[in-house]
């Protein structure tokens, strides 16, 4: 298989800095200030072999931003703790917590519109993948 690992997942924001302060209060990241290769300061973190970034939209050469068809799942250890600090920062609860059989999961909105998932997982799903 040509393809190893998946290194980074990327939001385009209009106000990336905002949406990473978002996160780090909903989730408990620590983004940090990126700047590299003629690129607009952004803000990425490392959550286990993932980089997770968040750019302003010209970094990628587009104008529109947040909405669109990608969902991020978390994994946490605590689906209740996690929902009732999004419910705090009034992130829109899009799917209520349900079991897809793996484990917990429940579906909100973030400030830009983006959709994530928090996952309490009943077991750790581990590589290859079907």
């Amino acid at each position: 298989m040509p393809v190893k690992s998946i290194c980074g997942t990327i939001l385009m924001s209009g106000d990336p800095q905002a949406l990473a302060r978002f996160y780090a209060e909903a989730l408990g990241l620590a983004f940090e200030r990126e700047e590299h290769a003629g690129l607009a300061p952004h803000w990425g973190v490392d959550i286990g072999h993932v980089h997770f970034g968040i750019h302003p939209r010209e970094n990628f050469k587009r104008s529109a931003a947040g909405q669109s068809s990608v969902v991020l799942a978390f994994d946490v250890t605590s689906l209740a703790e996690c929902q009732a600090r999004l419910a705090r920062l009034g992130a829109p609860c899009i799917q209520p917590p349900h079991d897809e059989g793996f484990g917990m999961v429940a579906s909100f909105g973030d400030p830009e519109g983006n959709l994530f998932e928090i996952v309490e997982l009943t077991y750790q799903f581990e590589g290859g993948g079907a």
